[in-house]
């Protein structure tokens, strides 16, 4: 095993730990993060494990069919959704499948799911659908998702859950976060009144460096499992 993909396995490791102890991720779904300078791809196992304890070792390694290359788990059922992305867009790092609450909520309803939260703008906007009312198990309903996403940030998997991409396994942790969070913001605020969508959206994102924002954004939650003697500290990590 080379170091890049020990490092990368450390990483997608961490990544679906924190996931887990936001509720996006557990029984179903799963993540897929590319192999630096190599054709294989990690994706974490499918149902059964238990994904708070996820291991670097619990990974499977795949190729661009979906093949399994390497790990004692199958791929899961729906790798598909990771083949027909990454081979469509090949500057992305990662692909999540989610079921996550809100965002799932949204997806069973026939109303728009507009941004009204500022950290939610890594989405670049509402999310497109794909309206198939079935499992993506096959290469022709993996492609058939790939064109419902496009250029998005992700798409809302109608009567399922999610699919989240990022160019970076950071910036993909970070938009499934704030998908979630504006899901559920947009639907309390529903219930009081009329919610107000983040104006003039492609204007107002901010000078911040977004690879150092979402960097942030999951070391913060890698640091929910270490003792505070072993925080991952840097200066980056505490500013605003």
């Amino acid at each position: 095993m080379t170091s890049e993909e020990s490092e990368a396995r450390e990483r997608l490791a961490l990544c679906g730990r924190a996931l887990h102890s936001l509720g996006l991720y557990g029984l179903g779904g799963h993540i897929s993060l590319r192999v630096p300078n190599s054709d294989r791809i990690l994706i974490t196992p499918g149902g059964g494990l238990d994904k708070s304890r996820l291991r670097p070792s619990d990974l499977v390694v795949i190729d661009a069919e979906g093949k399994r290359m390497d790990g004692r788990y199958p791929p899961p059922l729906e790798t598909p959704i990771h083949t027909a992305v990454h081979a469509a867009r090949p500057e992305l790092d990662s692909v999540a499948h989610l079921h996550p609450h809100w965002a799932t909520v949204f997806s069973v309803l026939d109303m728009p799911l507009p941004i009204v939260l500022l950290p939610a703008r890594c989405l670049g906007g509402p999310l497109p659908t794909f309206d198939e009312p079935q499992l993506v198990t096959t290469v022709e309903l993996g492609q058939r998702l790939n064109a419902a996403l496009g250029n998005a940030a992700g798409v809302l998997m109608r009567w399922h859950g999610t699919t989240i991409v990022g160019n970076t396994l950071e910036e993909m942790f970070q938009r499934a976060t704030a998908l979630e969070e504006n899901a559920r913001v947009f639907w309390e605020a529903s219930a009081i009144g009329r919610p107000l969508p983040v104006p003039n959206l492609a204007e107002t994102r901010g000078a911040a460096d977004p690879s150092e924002s979402a960097r942030r954004t999951l070391l913060y939650y890698a640091n929910l499992e270490r003792d505070v003697d072993d925080q991952l500290h840097s200066g980056a990590a505490f500013e605003s």
